[in-house]
């Protein structure tokens, strides 16, 4: 590494592919220049000129072709590098040649692999990261990321949006009675029911304990309070079978994107506030924001 260090220590060439082209030169030159001290040495270079240009001539040559040969072969190492590059600045997955057997066919074949395998470790933690561990449902950090600059976009470009707020009734009873493991089955029960009774555009968050919301891209007004009602039907029918001695039930609060909402907060606010509504309505109730 002595070498290398200094060599990339050089102002001038400032590239890799510089630095071995200087490395070529000075050493192809050698024996031109050898030559040339030797025959100034015994003054005999006037006698020698044809000699002398030929020999040059050949270095020459040869120097050019020794420069295009080594770009050609430093070309497996620039494509290396930009693989990496574009993959770290962009996402961009490379797509390098895998066949050959030396070095620097080896570094591409590596590359790719590694490449490959750390975008697949990367997929998943994200995965991981944005679901919520018990549900399989997405969480706030999905919310806060994805959720929400998704509702903005919807909003920018006057597409309708519907967004749907859930909350299981009396929760804490269900856990002060029948303790926290029963309260994690009710939980779960719910998710799996709004996953099955929403469409697959739509995105399931579970925002708290028992708290739920369902973001619907392009759901109109009718859509939604559809699809409230109907969530709120299939709990009340399906929590009943998970060995319980009461009947379990959810509220919930629905509401469309305005256009004077001047962001997601707006129309959750106004879900929730439904929401809110419908548990001081009784319970196991769907109202819909107008």
């Amino acid at each position: 590494m002595k070498f290398y260090s200094h060599m990339a220590s050089l102002k001038w060439p400032a590239s890799f592919q510089g630095k071995i082209f200087l490395v070529c030169f000075v050493s192809t030159h050698i024996p031109l220049l050898s030559l040339l001290a030797f025959f100034a040495v015994r003054s005999e270079v006037g006698g020698s000129l044809p000699v002398l240009a030929i020999a040059t001539l050949a270095t020459l040559l040869g120097t050019g072709l020794a420069f295009v040969a080594m770009a050609a072969m430093m070309e497996p190492i620039r494509r290396s590098s930009l693989a990496l590059s574009d993959y770290l600045e962009r996402g961009d997955f490379p797509d390098l040649p895998t066949g050959y057997g030396d070095e620097a066919g080896l570094l591409m074949t590596n590359v790719q692999r590694a490449v490959a395998t750390i975008d697949r470790q990367v997929g998943r933690l994200a995965d991981v990261a944005l679901t919520d561990d018990m549900t399989g449902a997405r969480n706030r950090r999905w919310l806060n990321a994805y959720g929400i600059p998704m509702f903005e976009d919807y909003k920018k470009a006057g597409k309708s949006f519907g967004l749907l707020v859930i909350d299981l009734d009396k929760f804490k009873a269900i856990n002060d009675t029948h303790g926290h493991t029963v309260g994690d089955q009710v939980i779960l029960a719910t998710a799996d029911i709004i996953r099955a009774n929403i469409r697959e555009t739509d995105h399931l968050v579970r925002t708290g304990g028992d708290e739920f919301c369902v973001l619907m891209p392009s759901a109109g007004g009718s859509d939604v309070a559809l699809a409230a009602e109907r969530l709120r039907k299939a709990a009340g029918q399906s929590l009943r079978g998970i060995g319980l001695d009461q009947t379990v039930t959810v509220s919930i609060g629905a509401a469309n994107l305005h256009r004077q909402d001047s962001g997601f907060l707006d129309t959750y606010r106004r879900a929730d506030a439904y929401l809110y509504k419908a548990k001081q309505d009784g319970r196991n109730m769907a109202a819909v924001a107008s």
